[in-house]
């Protein structure tokens, strides 16, 4: 199954438990901020619909290790993932400072199920409420502070959490990054661990 695909690795945020900030700055060589093309986008959704079909893809998470939020055409890449999992999971996570009612009326139809993230709580808070109003709200996310890990040894940071074998590897999950590569890791923010491409 496609685990996840990174509508975007940009970030507004630059957390320093994050590799987004390696990212964004450039330090990986073979990652760059960006957002996914519509090309890439619609190719990895060509490959949801085929697990689909196979009745391994029962759920689609449209989070990476950017704000996928910030992706220009966020509301029709919702539409379009919806539309190819139209009886599945539709889930992402955000940090939730840039909404406004607008978008999260948008996207409501489409029933995604939305973390926000904690990061700013002083202005995800908004977030949280809008996502509530709309009914599709899942829940605020505080990994950072409770289940903390150092992201596949990329960050200098303190784990909290326990430490378990990796689900999404166990299950035979894929993480398409934001230019169309494929990673066996959803953590993988130096793509040093690329298997292939959606267009493979």
């Amino acid at each position: 199954a496609v685990h996840q695909i990174e509508c975007s690795s940009r970030c507004n945020l630059r957390c320093p438990y994050c590799t987004s900030p390696a990212i964004v700055a450039g330090k990986y060589p073979s990652r760059r901020a960006l957002d996914m093309t519509r090309a890439h986008f619609e190719r990895a959704l060509e490959w949801v619909r085929f697990y689909a079909r196979q009745g391994t893809q029962r759920e689609l998470n449209l989070a990476g290790i950017g704000e996928s939020t910030m992706h220009p055409d966020w509301v029709n890449l919702v539409r379009l993932a919806r539309e190819a999992l139209p009886d599945g999971t539709l889930i992402f996570a955000t940090n939730g400072l840039i909404h406004d009612e607008e978008m999260v009326r948008a996207i409501a139809p489409y029933k995604p199920e939305v973390w926000v993230s904690l990061h700013r709580p002083e202005k995800a808070g908004r977030a949280v409420e809008m996502y509530k109003k709309y009914g599709i709200l899942a829940g605020a996310s505080v990994d950072p502070s409770i289940s903390a890990n150092d992201w596949a040894g990329q960050v200098q940071w303190f784990n909290s959490g326990d430490r378990i074998q990796c689900q999404w590897l166990r299950q035979g999950k894929v993480f398409v990054l934001a230019d169309g590569r494929i990673s066996r890791c959803c953590l993988d923010a130096s793509g040093n661990g690329v298997i292939g491409h959606v267009d493979d």
